[in-house]
């Protein structure tokens, strides 16, 4: 299992998606995922990745990820959601804090990068969750 690393850590808590979730998110979004989310999603499901500094860390659910591409149900009146309406060919999908906030690029490709803001943080989303169990602030090196 790719991301047993994961699931094998007890500080971490996923679930799975409930059957239809993935599709129903891009079908709404007119937007296939990129291959390595959808894998993520379908091995591993939603959830939290341990914080060492109060993070919420949370991989965010389809649904969740359509919901704040179109700014709907909780994400309405999030702070700032205008700033990453330029974001064509990513979407959110991992909440650090209220404000920090990762996208993942569509690509059709087998791996995806990760971006913090502008900045690519991770070449793929099995990297990106690499350096997030090991270090949940890891990216705030690169961006300096």
């Amino acid at each position: 299992m790719k991301y047993a690393f994961l699931i094998n850590n007890d500080k971490n808590s996923f679930y799975p998606l409930k059957t239809g979730m993935i599709e129903e998110a891009q079908s709404d979004l007119d937007v296939s995922f990129s291959q390595e989310l959808i894998e993520f999603y379908n091995e591993v499901g939603c959830g939290f990745i341990k914080s060492s500094k109060g993070n919420i860390n949370r991989f965010m659910d389809p649904i969740s990820v359509r919901d704040f591409r179109k700014k709907e149900y909780d994400y309405e009146f999030f702070p700032d959601i205008d700033l990453y309406d330029d974001l064509e060919d990513e979407l959110i999908f991992f909440e650090v804090d209220e404000t920090v906030l990762m996208s993942i690029k569509v690509t059709g490709n087998d791996t995806s990068p990760v971006y913090y803001n502008e900045i690519k943080i991770a070449d793929s989303l099995y990297e990106f969750l690499q350096c997030m169990s090991k270090d949940d602030n890891y990216y705030l090196a690169l961006i300096k």
